[in-house]
């Protein structure tokens, strides 16, 4: 069966109930790297499963505005494009916070049902959240290079207008993602990183994002902050672009990189405030691996809105795999038959 793309984001992630506690999705090709939907993209789906199933079967718990505040999701197998099913267990339902436990499933090629991420997702209600706040002076290091729109008083500031017309302002530059054949995913999202020598480095990369659903400019919302922080130049890519390499050893890395996927093993976010209802247009994200060793990285996320202020964090466990475990025949459990991710 063909399926027809998709017309919006949300209609991408939309959840049908079946019953009280089961739902029905539909994971779409144009969000895949390769044949694999991007995980990001499947934390945007759990989001809103979580979300639907607090609505739905518990609509007056959390006085009746319930959003994921954490969301802990691991990969047990690859997942495709096509029919799934979210199947919920009420694991806490408690007045300041709620637990779900969520296992999302595909049919397999003998009829059954092969479980392939599950999540743990707690739910609170952020206005009602109560109790001390305090100013840590916790700061990144280097310091973001903030978003404004212009002017005299924005000099220090990348200008976030700027680049949405012209596509580049002072050392920023909208980053062009290799093999978006392959990686459909990234053609949702306008990334933006700077590009002069000084502030490019292996492991590191700080962007500002536009999301561009189906090419058409939107606005981040909740919901797509999963997809946000899954959605970045990989660390190793960033030797693909030609003004980036400056030496043999990069070019040869730009070979290699070519070579690989990423699959996610392990995906947390935190969820800090709630974006406005309208959503907000750009993003920064910054995104930090401090090991990779034997194919295997960690992904540290920090997500800002245009006025500095910490909108999500995430981290992430994922692996540095030869490309062809993407496309390797799936089977009976979703494994691949010679190799098994």
């Amino acid at each position: 069966m063909v399926l027809e793309p998709a017309r919006s984001f949300d209609e991408a992630i939309s959840i049908e109930p079946l019953s009280s506690h089961t739902y029905a999705a539909v994971l779409r090709v144009e969000w895949c790297i390769g044949t694999v939907p991007n995980g990001g993209y499947v934390a945007s789906a759990f989001f809103n499963a979580a979300r639907t199933h607090m609505r739905q079967t518990h609509p007056t718990l959390h006085n009746g505005s319930a959003d994921p505040i954490t969301m802990h999701l691991t990969f047990l197998r690859r997942t495709e494009a096509g029919p799934a099913i979210f199947r919920v267990e009420d694991t806490k339902l408690g007045t300041r916070t709620s637990t779900l436990h969520i296992i999302l499933s595909q049919n397999d090629k003998n009829g059954g049902l092969r479980d392939e991420v599950a999540g743990y997702i707690t739910i609170s209600n952020f206005d009602t959240e109560d109790g001390p706040s305090m100013a840590t002076g916790f700061e990144l290091l280097p310091e973001p290079v903030p978003g404004g729109g212009g002017g005299e008083n924005n000099a220090a500031k990348v200008d976030l207008r700027r680049l949405a017309r012209d596509g580049r302002d002072g050392a920023w530059s909208r980053f062009e993602v290799a093999f978006t054949s392959m990686r459909k995913a990234s053609r949702h999202a306008e990334i933006y990183t700077p590009t002069t020598l000084g502030q490019v480095r292996r492991g590191f990369v700080e962007q500002w994002v536009r999301f561009k659903p189906y090419g058409e400019v939107s606005r981040w919302t909740d919901p797509a902050l999963g997809f946000l922080v899954d959605m970045f130049p990989m660390m190793l890519e960033t030797f693909d672009t030609e003004p980036w390499v400056r030496d043999e050893e990069a070019q040869k890395m730009a070979n290699e990189v070519r070579r690989y996927w990423y699959p996610t093993v392990l995906l947390n976010v935190e969820f800090k405030k709630r974006l406005p209802e309208d959503g907000v247009e750009w993003l920064y994200s910054r995104v930090q691996t401090r090991v990779l060793h034997n194919g295997r990285m960690d992904l540290d996320i920090v997500v800002l809105d245009d006025e500095g202020a910490v909108v999500a964090l995430s981290n992430h466990v994922a692996l540095v795999v030869g490309a062809e475990r993407n496309t390797s025949e799936r089977g009976s459990n979703g494994n691949g038959k010679l190799n098994k991710l």
